[in-house]
């Protein structure tokens, strides 16, 4: 069965920043891997590519992304998420099925290449997303490699949360995300990527190299 995968990348206006970031690590991340079938939370800042910050989770399935719990944190956000939502920028935030992953290791950097195919996924791009993970580690590039595409279950959609993010959200995204142990790495894993995977349909493609601020585990 596959994992289910929560991606958030965001701009935050400058006079929140700071809050904007205490609020992640010492509320925010907690919260959400308190949810039942959340199996961690990673935030990370941009060395290059924009937007500034990510945020990432793995649940048990996609469907815990469209449960009851997770729709009732929500639907009943804290003060200081309250104060801090409106301040979301350039958000693109994915509820997502993995569709593939191979390595278990954590890297202190990611890549994520963000796309939305042209059409339907042809077969050729369906197959590099199953077998590009498996090639990134094997070959040494990764410590952990994942590919996913966007799912309809979401149970935050128009929720109290929701609309506190007071700018549009751009449209969900299919993608691979590449963790290694070093921004060097991260840069050679991924040299070329971006054009195989236009050249394979993906069409426009969007790269970002971040650096782990925090990884969160439930109790």
């Amino acid at each position: 069965m596959s994992n289910g995968l929560l991606l958030i990348w965001t701009d935050i206006t400058p006079e929140a920043e700071i809050d904007f970031n205490n609020w992640y690590e010492q509320q925010h991340l907690e919260e959400r891997v308190g949810v039942r079938g959340f199996l961690n939370g990673r935030r990370y800042q941009a060395l290059d590519g924009r937007p500034k910050y990510l945020a990432w989770y793995e649940t048990d399935s996609p469907e815990v992304l469209g449960s009851a719990e997770y729709g009732e944190r929500q639907a009943n956000p804290t003060e200081w998420t309250r104060r801090i939502m409106p301040c979301f920028r350039n958000v693109t935030r994915v509820t997502a099925r993995q569709i593939s992953k191979a390595g278990t290791g954590i890297g202190g950097w990611c890549t994520t290449h963000r796309f939305k195919p042209n059409s339907v996924a042809n077969e050729a791009l369906t197959s590099w997303l199953e077998n590009a993970p498996h090639s990134l580690v094997d070959e040494g590039k990764a410590v952990s490699a994942q590919t996913w595409h966007p799912t309809s279950f979401d149970s935050a959609k128009g929720t109290t949360e929701a609309q506190l993010r007071k700018t549009e959200e751009n449209p969900p995204v299919w993608g691979l995300l590449v963790e290694t142990g070093s921004y060097e790495a991260a840069q050679k894993s991924t040299f070329g990527i971006a054009e195989l995977i236009g050249s394979l349909g993906g069409g426009e493609i969007e790269t970002g190299h971040y650096r782990l601020g925090l990884l969160r585990l439930p109790r």
